[in-house]
């Protein structure tokens, strides 16, 4: 078994049908990959439409989109997992892609996405989110999103899968780099809803997003700064420690500090780039 294709699910009836059938669709040997729907107990139909394409259907009683993932995975037997999120459809080529990528030695990987909007701003903002994942995958950044997430299997159960944090993915991946290599592929090969965004706009999606980062990081520890936090219910990342293949371990205000030095190398060579750009127009 080649692909463990693993969706997490959560009273998700209206987004279910169209995702399974778009992974039972691939052009990928269909007895090659597994389906496993791993359901947080869904009070609607969710789980009655996933028999008529999950090859298998696990229910946690435990309720998280990290601990359905991680729960699903318990249960594969793929060389890799593929995570993807109910509200996500897949182009019929995916499998084979990533397959290519994933036995070239990358151990993680995200696939470029299309946002599903009838709005030109939307559009938009999902453009340069995907230019912005690109780029970061470029200068060795943060790179991997779960709405499609591949990796290698043996590499998912040595770091423990993913944690109960507010950005489970960004904690994954942090430890997923110490292991190999992962990469943003920015050709679009999936088709997402926008909802989240719908839902909150662009600021208040910029907003969830960074309350989150840095309620994981744990700078917010003031409580009257907290009560204007959102989202509480997490435990931060700063906790734990991360392997480090040359200290052993790595806190996360070292990791913090590597990061800033990667991003600060990235922005150094931008600067050089438009100083060469601006050289050779002159001329």
């Amino acid at each position: 078994m080649e692909f463990s294709v693993i969706v997490p699910t959560l009273n998700e009836e209206d987004f279910i049908e169209d995702c399974l059938e778009s992974i039972s669709n691939q052009t990928f040997p269909r007895n090659k990959y597994e389906i496993i729907v791993s359901d947080g107990m869904s009070t609607d139909n969710t789980v009655h439409i996933s028999k008529n394409y999950a090859d298998r259907i696990v229910l946690s009683e435990k309720r998280g989109i990290w601990c359905g993932r991680n729960y699903g995975a318990k249960f594969s037997k793929g060389k890799y997992l593929v995570f993807i999120d109910a509200d996500t459809r897949l182009q019929s080529d995916y499998l084979d892609l990533v397959y290519n990528y994933l036995e070239r030695g990358v151990i993680g990987l995200t696939m470029g996405f299309e946002l599903e909007t009838k709005s030109p701003k939307v559009h938009v903002l999902g453009y340069l989110g995907l230019c912005y994942w690109w780029l970061n995958s470029k200068i060795n950044n943060g790179c991997l999103i779960v709405m499609n997430l591949c990796i290698l299997r043996n590499v998912f159960i040595k770091i423990g899968g993913f944690k109960e944090f507010a950005l489970e993915d960004a904690a994954l991946e942090r430890e997923l780099r110490r292991e190999g290599r992962t990469l943003f592929i920015i050709k679009r090969k999936v088709v997402t809803s926008a909802r989240l965004l719908e839902t909150l706009g662009a600021i208040g999606l910029c907003r969830y997003y960074v309350e989150l980062g840095l309620l994981d990081s744990g700078k917010l520890k003031r409580n009257h700064i907290l009560k204007y936090i959102k989202n509480k219910g997490y435990k931060p990342i700063y906790k734990f420690d991360f392997r480090n293949k040359r200290n052993g371990y790595e806190n996360i205000w070292a990791l913090r500090d590597r990061v800033r030095r990667v991003e600060n190398k990235g922005l150094k060579l931008s600067r050089n780039f438009s100083n060469k750009f601006q050289t050779l127009i002159r001329l």
